[in-house]
């Protein structure tokens, strides 16, 4: 059996966007990011992250929202295409205390949820779509748990 790799830490969760000024609408505007940094990436240690050909550009703005650091990515439309798919992240869930006056909020400033605020194990969520479509999930736990490790082991 392979040991585990030791001392690991959460460090970012990367979400790919076409409009970074778009973007910063809903994440700073709707979902209050932190903006931590904001910088241009460019050159050869870039192209390698990317795993696509030469000379690409882009932009990266990470920020804190709910405690996690959220880069946003933006790769313009100078780059080229990358050999690699940005897919699998599927959502991202922000846990709140109270989802109705979330939902009122949301729609409040201009974003219609996917569905209205439903039920699953006792765990109540809806969904909305930022402008490039991944999801944000709006969850609230029962009781005092405000994550789902909370949830299944104890506040």
């Amino acid at each position: 059996m392979m040991e585990h790799l030791a001392e690991l830490r959460f460090s970012h969760l990367v979400v790919g966007v076409t409009d970074m000024d778009r973007a910063l609408e809903f994440y700073r505007g709707l979902l209050g990011m932190d903006v931590v940094f904001d910088q241009t990436l460019s050159g050869e240690s870039f192209d390698h992250a990317l795993g696509g050909g030469d000379g690409n550009q882009g932009r990266a703005i990470g920020g804190l929202i709910g405690g996690v650091m959220l880069e946003l990515l933006s790769l313009g439309t100078e780059s080229r295409p990358t050999k690699r798919s940005f897919v699998g992240n599927q959502n991202i869930s922000l846990s709140v205390t109270d989802l109705d006056d979330t939902d009122r909020r949301v729609q409040d400033a201009g974003y219609q949820p996917d569905h209205a605020p439903f039920e699953i194990a006792g765990v109540r969520m809806f969904f909305v779509k930022d402008p490039d479509g991944t999801a944000v999930e709006f969850i609230e736990f029962p009781g005092a748990a405000r994550t789902s490790e909370e949830l299944h082991r104890g506040p």
